[in-house]
């Protein structure tokens, strides 16, 4: 059955989000993460300079099937297709909501890219189809609405 995503925005503040693995890919869904105030948290059995030098804290690990309790969601960044898969059938079972970085098969949830500016935020999702292209109308969104505000605040 072909994946049919339901963009929707979840509260995340304040809630237990897992990141396993710990290369660039990992660190680039954290900057994203932390712009939301969750608690997050890396298992990866080596972390990249980037992670260990932010306020995130992270074990060096193997990933084990508990590492999954009470936390609300996980992004597994492992690049690592068996274990990726065993991560998901285990996040599905303990009742996490499941993100396997670029295999939206896996994915109970894709996010999307994200335009913000004060209260206002643009969320453009492709169904994890062809996230350039979700960028790119990211980014031309971003782009038409710093333009308008710019004319707005000189009239």
């Amino acid at each position: 059955m072909e994946k049919n995503y339901l963009p929707i925005a979840v509260n995340i503040a304040g809630e237990k989000i897992l990141i396993i693995g710990g290369d660039q890919s990992a660190w680039n869904k954290i900057k994203i993460l932390k712009r939301f105030n969750a608690y997050l948290e890396v298992i990866a059995l080596q972390v990249c300079d980037d992670i260990k030098n932010s306020d995130v804290p992270y074990r060096e690990k193997a990933y084990e099937k508990g590492d999954l309790n009470g936390y609300l969601m996980f992004y597994s960044c492992t690049n690592n297709p068996e274990l990726d898969a065993q991560i998901a059938k285990d996040g599905r079972e303990a009742g996490v909501l499941v993100n396997i970085h670029d295999n939206p098969a896996l994915c109970q949830f894709v996010s999307p890219a994200i335009y913000q500016n004060g209260n206002i935020r643009v969320a453009v999702s492709s169904n994890a189809k062809d996230v350039y292209s979700s960028i790119r109308i990211r980014n031309e969104i971003k782009e038409f609405l710093e333009t308008k505000t710019d004319k707005d605040q000189k009239k």
